[in-house]
C-alpha cells in the first residue's frame, strides 16, 4: 500500500508467491512449532502407511497367489500391516480430534492480532478511501481461509510428494515407461490449473464490492440497532431489499461472464487431463504391457492399475500446488500490503508533551480530506487561553467536527500550524497527545464488556485497585449515571448489552450517553471535547450536566459542539462557523448584540432557554 491506497496486483513472481507462503509459515512455526512438525509428519505417516498397505501389501499377497506361496506368508503380511495400522491410530485420533481444534484457533489469532494492531495505527484517512477500505476487508476476511488454504497446501505437498516417492520407485523399478504418461498429465493440469485460478481470483475482486453492499443490506435486517426503524418505515426496508436484489444480480452476472470459459477449464483438467490420459491411454498401454508382450506380471500390474490413480492424484496435487500457492499469494499480498502499510502519523514517535495546560494556538489552518476535495476549512487563525471555555457552532457541514479532528490531531492540517506548550503538536508524540484530550463524540459506541471497562475503556478493570473503582464511580456520577448505578446489582461488573451476555443491559440513548461522558470525566485531561454532548438528554439531565461539567472541567481548556446553545451561552467564548471559517466570534451577550448569525440561530432556540 502506498500511503493510502494499495497499489494495482501485478502479475506475481514465482519468487513472490513462495514469499508469501514463507511468510505464513513463519506465522504458524512460531505460533506452535511443535504442532507443524507434527502436522508435516502426519502427512508423511498417513500416505507412507497406505502405500505399504495398497502398494507393497496388495502386491504381495497377489504375487503369494500368482506364484502359489504359502498361505501364511499372506496373512503374516497382512497381520503386520494390520498391527501398523491400530498403532499409528492413537497418535492421529489426538492429532486430529484434540490437538488441532485447539491450534488452529491460535494460528488465526496470531494473524489477526497483528492485523488488529495496524488497524489501530493506521491514519483515519485510509478510512475515507473506497479502494483502501475494500482492500482492508478483503485482507481481514481472507485472514483466516489464507491460513486454511496454506496449510491445505502443505499437507497436500508432502502426501504427494511422499506418493510420487515411494510410488515412482515402485514404478521405475516395474514399469519405468509409464511414468511418462503421469508427467503429461501433470504438465498438461498445471497450465490449465495456473488459468482456472487466476480467473477465481479475477471474479473474486470483482464481486467483493458487491459482495460487501450484499453483506451490510443482511446486517441491517437482523442487526438490533435497526429493527424498530425497518418496522417503521417499511420503504427502507423495500429499497434495501432492492439494492440487495440488485447486487445480486450483478454478482451472477459477474459469474455468469465466466463460466463459460470456466466450464471448458474444469471439463480440460477433470476430463481430457485426467480421466484421457491416464484411465485411457495408460490403461490400454499397461494391459498390452501384460497381455501381449507378458513384459509385466499380472499382479503388478493390478498394483500399477491401482496405484495409478493415487499417482495421478499426486501429480496433479502437485501440478495445482503453484496455481493454488499463487492464487492464495494474491489475497496474502493484500494482508502483507496491509501490514506493511507506514502510517503518516506514527502515534508513538515524537517528543513527549509538557505538564500542565497551555494554550492551543492555530495558525492559517486550512484542510481538505483528499487533493481533489473542496477545502472544508479555510484560513483558520485562533488562540485557545488554557482553561478558557469555547463552544464551536455552527450549522451541519460548517466544519465543526472537522475542526474538532484536527485539534485531536487525527487529521494534520493541509495548510498551516496547531501548536500547544509554543510547538507544533506534529512533533509530539501522537499517543501522549491524545492521552491529555478527554472526549465524547457525537457517535459514541458502547462496548461488549462491563460497565467500568466502558468506562475506562481498559480490560484491566478486575485488577483495578479500590480507588479506581471510586474515581469511575465518580465519573458516572458526574455525568449524571449515578441513580442508575444504585439501581444495577452488579454495579460496575454489569455486561453492557445483552448480545454476548444474556444477564446483560441495553441502557437507553441518554443513559448510554451519560456513560460516554463520564468517561471523559475519568481521564486526567488537559482539554475535553464535548461533541454533542447532550444530544440524546432531556432538559433536566441536560442542566445537571452542565453543572457537572462547571466543577470537572475546573482549570481545563473546555470545547463545546452543539446545537443546542444553552450549553454555549455560559462559554467565555464562542466561535461561529460557516463554510469553514470563523465568521463570528465573541461571548454569548456580544454576539447577541451583534445581531449575526449566531443571534439568527439563538433566536430560533430562544422559546427553550428564556426561562431557564
Amino acid at each position: 500500500m502506498a500511503d493510502k491506497k494499495t497499489p494495482k496486483d501485478p502479475k506475481k513472481s514465482a519468487k513472490n508467491v513462495w514469499k508469501n507462503q514463507l511468510f505464513l509459515w513463519n506465522i504458524c512455526f512460531k505460533t506452535a512449532p511443535g504442532y507443524m512438525i507434527y502436522f508435516l509428519y502426519d502427512a508423511f505417516r498417513y500416505q507412507g502407511v497406505i502405500f505399504i498397505e495398497h502398494v507393497l501389501g496388495i502386491r504381495y499377497v497377489l504375487r503369494c497367489a500368482e506364484f502359489q506361496e504359502p498361505l501364511w506368508k499372506a496373512l503374516l503380511y497382512i497381520g503386520i500391516v494390520l498391527t501398523i495400522n491400530i498403532i499409528q491410530i492413537i497418535p492421529d485420533g489426538f492429532f486430529i480430534y484434540r490437538w488441532s481444534p485447539k491450534i488452529k484457533p491460535k494460528l488465526y489469532q496470531a494473524l489477526k492480532e497483528q492485523m488488529y494492531k495496524k488497524a489501530a495505527q493506521i491514519d483515519l484517512s485510509c478510512y475515507d478511501d473506497p479502494k483502501y477500505y475494500n482492500d482492508f476487508v478483503l485482507a481481514v476476511s481472507e485472514a483466516e481461509s489464507s491460513i486454511d488454504r496454506f496449510l491445505t497446501m502443505c499437507n497436500g505437498i508432502v502426501q504427494a510428494l511422499t506418493i510420487i516417492f515411494t510410488t515412482g520407485i515402485f514404478y521405475l523399478v516395474t514399469d519405468a515407461a509409464g511414468i511418462f504418461f503421469v508427467l503429461a498429465s501433470l504438465v498438461l493440469r498445471f497450465l490449465v490449473a495456473k488459468v482456472l485460478n487466476k480467473l477465481n481470483y479475477d471474479l473474486r475482486i470483482k464481486t467483493n464490492p458487491l459482495e460487501r453492499k450484499r453483506n451490510y443490506v443482511s446486517r441491517v435486517f437482523y442487526l438490533n440497532d435497526y429493527a424498530k426503524e425497518l418496522r417503521l418505515h417499511k420503504n427502507v426496508g423495500d429499497a434495501l431489499e432492492k439494492e440487495f436484489i440488485e447486487a445480486n444480480d450483478e454478482i451472477i452476472k459477474e459469474r455468469k461472464a465466466v463460466a463459460g470459459r470456466k466450464s471448458f477449464l474444469l471439463f480440460t483438467r477433470n476430463y481430457m487431463v485426467g480421466d484421457f490420459i491416464m484411465d485411457g491411454l495408460y490403461i490400454t498401454y499397461l494391459v498390452f504391457q501384460a497381455a501381449v508382450l507378458h513384459t509385466v506380471a499380472y499382479s503388478d500390474a493390478v498394483v500399477l492399475f491401482n496405484r495409478t490413480g493415487s499417482l495421478r492424484r499426486a501429480m496433479a496435487g502437485i501440478a495445482d500446488i503453484f496455481p493454488q500457492a499463487q492464487e492464495n499469494s494474491l489475497y496474502v499480498d493484500k494482508i502483507r500490503a496491509f501490514l506493511d502499510y507506514e502510517p503518516k502519523m506514527n502515534v508513538m514517535e515524537g517528543d513527549m508533551v509538557p505538564e500542565g495546560n497551555a494554550d492551543l494556538v492555530l495558525d492559517h489552518v486550512s484542510f481538505k480530506y483528499s487533493e481533489d476535495a473542496p477545502e472544508t476549512l479555510k484560513d483558520i487563525s485562533i488562540r485557545i487561553k488554557a482553561g478558557e471555555r469555547v463552544a464551536i457552532v455552527g450549522y451541519n457541514g460548517a466544519g465543526k467536527t472537522t475542526l474538532i479532528k484536527l485539534l485531536m490531531r487525527l487529521y494534520d492540517p493541509t495548510e498551516g500550524t496547531i501548536s500547544y506548550h509554543d510547538k507544533d503538536i506534529k512533533t509530539y508524540s501522537p499517543y501522549d497527545y491524545r492521552r491529555r484530550i478527554g472526549v465524547v463524540f457525537q457517535d459514541f459506541q458502547m462496548y461488549g464488556a462491563t460497565l467500568g471497562e466502558n468506562v475506562v475503556m481498559d480490560r484491566a478493570h478486575s485488577t483495578d485497585t479500590e480507588e479506581k473503582d471510586k474515581k469511575i464511580v465518580s465519573s458516572l456520577r458526574k455525568s449524571g449515571f449515578g441513580a442508575r448505578l444504585d439501581t444495577l446489582e452488579k454495579k460496575l461488573d454489569t455486561p453492557v448489552t445483552t448480545e454476548f451476555d444474556p444477564e446483560g443491559i441495553n441502557f437507553s440513548g441518554g443513559e448510554s450517553q451519560k456513560i460516554a461522558i463520564s468517561r471523559a470525566f475519568y481521564k486526567d485531561a488537559d482539554m475535553l471535547i464535548m461533541d454533542e454532548p447532550s444530544s440524546a438528554l432531556d432538559p433536566l439531565a441536560e442542566y445537571e450536566l452542565n453543572k457537572a461539567m462547571e466543577s470537572a472541567a475546573e482549570g481545563k481548556t473546555v470545547f463545546y459542539i452543539s446545537h443546542r446553545l444553552s450549553t454555549t451561552r455560559d462559554a467565555d467564548r464562542i466561535l461561529m462557523l460557516e463554510n469553514g471559517r470563523i465568521v463570528e466570534e465573541g461571548d454569548h451577550d456580544s454576539l447577541l448584540k451583534l445581531g449575526g448569525k449566531y443571534a439568527e440561530m439563538w433566536k430560533v432556540q430562544a422559546g427553550r432557554y428564556e426561562s431557564a
